[in-house]
């Protein structure tokens, strides 16, 4: 059984000790500024934390579950970066064997390069705190055009979320976490166990070279909307998300999501929100790229048509029993006499991106740290550093209980400083008793005595765990 976060963070305290390559043993690593330790991100399979090797800002992953991940994976994956042109798209990484002794085994690593950025939903944010909607369009298209990129490579990164895209001080969009990806020379393995965030990821999702065709249609038709519509950031938001949620992927389409995107009336939004209603059909399988995807149009058999134009609430949506539902529209190719759904024509092509996007906000200095926080490149950091955030939403405890992915975060707890501290209540407690029990002699007040000193121990320990 793999190590847990906890075992790591003991670990990694003492480096000269626990990792067998001479860089790694000279590792810095980042520090929690009220615990001293050093405190990971965690995800749903590793955990990872910042130092510095060599001098050099370096992602140091380690495993906390058995996947299909592996040196050959990792080194087959490098090489595709590279042969295809796509290395400027993601994180260099690299699979290292034994790096770490853990529980008396051995486990491996993936080091990776650290990018000095901000997570996708962070930047989106800031753009919409400053009301950027340009640069909300500009990001829409820089990011159509980067998944184009991609399928053209035949790459599938297998988890496209917030937190795994980068903006990075370029301006660039950059990907991290690659276990659950997929090119031509892995097919023939087992798939990851990773199945990707649930708010961007089709039901029943297939493992394959096409899977990111519907979260990247998620992530579109969420930027493309907030583009025309900034506001609805402020009411769609969770923290882990963008705009869509898991429960928007089910029909009837009513949620609060669907309702205030009908309302927008722009054309190119109703089409891609459209396309990915039909998406989200259960038996619906992506066969090839987001662009050919959002070139299709959609069109209803003229009856139907009619009867729904009559009666719909909202683009897709009519009143229950009369107007044609979304799994009853077909795709039609461009040219078909059929009306486009919502009379929307397919979105054009993107063009190349001018320029790039604006740079992400400078980073802020967290309370009681030493210096400015920079951005763990799988969290963001709003008002604080990077640790203290399991997702976007709300600044959160360092302490306190999250989650991502279904898997809880590592929390800043230090096993052998709470037992020392345990201890050492204990013997106050002991020698209170005692010099009591002096005071009292052997009358009836020894015994209060006694019984006050284990009320003591009993408060310290249950403010101790509080505490924690």
């Amino acid at each position: 059984m793999y190590p847990n976060g906890e075992d790591y963070i003991r670990a990694v305290q003492e480096p000269q000790r626990v990792f067998r390559l001479p860089a790694l043993r000279g590792a810095a690593f980042e520090l929690h500024p009220v615990f001293g330790i050093p405190m990971p991100a965690s995800g749903n399979a590793a955990v990872v934390f910042r130092a510095s090797v060599d001098g050099t800002d370096t992602a140091l992953r380690f495993f906390i579950r058995e996947d299909a991940s592996s040196q050959d994976r990792y080194t087959a994956l490098g090489r595709h970066f590279v042969d295809r042109g796509i290395a400027d798209c993601v994180a260099t990484a690299a699979w290292v064997d034994d790096a770490i002794s853990v529980n008396r085994s051995s486990w491996p690593m993936v080091q990776m390069s650290w990018v000095d950025g901000r997570t996708l939903d962070t930047y989106v944010g800031h753009l919409v705190a400053t009301g950027n909607t340009a640069a909300l369009s500009h990001l829409a298209d820089t990011w159509r055009s980067f998944i184009g990129r991609l399928q053209a490579a035949e790459y599938a990164h297998g988890d496209l979320q917030h937190g795994n895209v980068l903006i990075d001080t370029s301006g660039a969009l950059r990907l991290v976490d690659f276990d659950g990806s997929w090119i031509a020379a892995v097919r023939g393995g087992p798939p990851p166990k990773e199945t990707g965030h649930p708010n961007y990821q089709h039901t029943g999702r297939q493992w394959g070279q096409w899977m990111d065709t519907f979260p990247a249609l998620v992530i579109y038709t969420a930027l493309l909307a907030l583009s025309r519509r900034p506001t609805f950031w402020a009411d769609l938001h969770s923290g882990e998300n963008i705009l869509f949620s898991a429960e928007d992927f089910a029909p009837p389409f009513r949620t609060r999501t669907w309702e205030l995107l009908s309302a927008i009336g722009d054309a190119h939004v109703e089409h891609a929100a459209e396309l990915l209603k039909l998406a989200c059909d259960p038996e619906w399988s992506a066969s090839g790229t987001l662009e050919s995807l959002l070139a299709t149009e959609l069109s209803v058999p003229a009856p139907a048509r009619r009867e729904a134009a009559a009666t719909a609430t909202f683009p897709g949506i009519g009143a229950p029993g009369t107007a044609t539902p979304w799994w009853q529209l077909t795709a039609a190719p461009a040219g078909d006499p059929g009306l486009s759904a919502a009379g929307a024509s397919p979105a054009a092509p993107a063009p190349p991106p001018s320029g790039p996007l604006p740079p992400p906000p400078p980073m802020k200095t967290a309370p009681g740290a030493a210096a400015p926080d920079r951005q763990s490149f799988a969290r963001p950091a709003r008002a604080g550093a990077w640790y203290q955030y399991s997702g976007s939403g709300p600044a959160r405890s360092p302490v306190g209980p999250s989650t991502h992915n279904g898997a809880p975060v590592v929390q800043p707890t230090t096993p052998r400083r709470s037992a020392a501290t345990t201890t050492l209540l204990a013997l106050v407690a002991a020698i209170l008793a005692g010099l009591l029990g002096a005071v009292a002699g052997v009358t009836a007040g020894a015994v209060a005595a006694i019984v006050t000193a284990l009320i003591v121990v009993l408060v310290a320990v249950r403010l101790l765990r509080q505490k924690r």
